[in-house]
């Protein structure tokens, strides 16, 4: 079965990244891999709650480093309606009992973490359009992740969902804050430094907390304005005049939104509407692996 887009990721990070989180688990030895052996063993991945599954490439690549292999029954990004009463197998692996178990933690970190992202995500996408099904925007999460390579599982997660994964670091586009703003002495200024700096090829985007400021920001040559914290209705009454003016500088609305009030943001002229939890906080999936003993096989 395929994966979203594996071909995205630097195999040698990748695999850097992954011996790195068997490392931190497995620091010097590993008692109960000693205690069952190295006998050839299956086990299958079921999926106990309702969630879109995500995370093969690093699933994968757990198990490649420790000698065993997974055949996925689903396709990544599938919706898998499973429960406690109706569990459900979307992967088979076959390996040594020791390197099993070993992987088993990690990859199920992985696993979980990476749909839980994708199936809010998914959700945020869905209900985005629910009170204006032609509105041509997309859902985005933010910069909001675990530090370090697992900020990786939950951007990958967001695109399996269906979202924008909007900028992956500090490095991809420069985003001038309110902190930003008022050291450098006010959005011209900062827009000024920042293009000096950063030339043609980077966008900028500024977070604006007023439509003069959205005004200002586009004027300097923003290439995004980010509305923040504003209301629903306080949205719709800046968003047309902001586009009227500059029609081809983008608009994101951000600040404490979910999937409960995504569509409410999804008006007109409004081109992201970003989501902090899709990937700092969704709501936990359930997914399990069960060895079969290789005396059982």
């Amino acid at each position: 079965m395929t994966s979203v887009a594996r071909g995205m990721f630097n195999p040698l990070q990748m695999r850097e990244a992954i011996v790195g989180f068997l490392r931190e688990d497995i620091p010097n030895f590993d008692v109960g891999g000693e205690v069952v052996g190295s006998a050839v063993c299956k086990a299958k991945f079921f999926v106990k709650s309702p969630l879109v599954i995500a995370g093969f490439p690093f699933v994968d690549e757990v198990l490649d480093a420790l000698g065993c292999k997974v055949v996925w029954a689903v396709n990544e990004g599938t919706f898998v309606n499973g429960s406690s009463t109706n569990r459900v197998v979307v992967g088979s692996v076959e390996g040594p009992a020791n390197r099993l178990l070993q992987a088993e933690r990690t990859a199920l970190e992985l696993l979980t973490r990476c749909s839980a992202c994708a199936t809010y995500a998914r959700r945020c996408v869905m209900t985005s359009k629910s009170k204006n099904t032609n509105w041509s925007g997309k859902v985005a999460a933010t910069r909001k992740t675990t530090p370090g390579p697992f900020r990786a599982v939950e951007k990958y997660g967001a695109i399996v969902g269906g979202a924008d994964p909007h900028r992956y670091n500090l490095s991809s586009m420069v985003m001038l804050k309110d902190n930003h703003i008022d050291i450098a002495g006010g959005i011209a200024a900062a827009l000024r430094r920042t293009r000096e700096l950063c030339g043609f090829s980077i966008k900028i985007e500024v977070e604006c907390r007023s439509v003069a400021d959205a005004i200002e920001a586009a004027t300097g040559g923003a290439d995004v304005v980010m509305l923040d914290n504003f209301t629903p209705d306080a949205a719709r009454k800046a968003v047309p005049e902001i586009k009227k003016k500059f029609p081809h500088v983008i608009i994101e609305m951000s600040g404490g939104i979910n999937d409960q009030t995504v569509a409410d943001y999804a008006v007109d002229g409004v081109d992201i509407v970003s989501i902090g939890l899709i990937t700092h906080g969704p709501p936990p999936v359930d997914i399990s692996m069960k060895i079969t003993p290789a005396s059982k096989l």
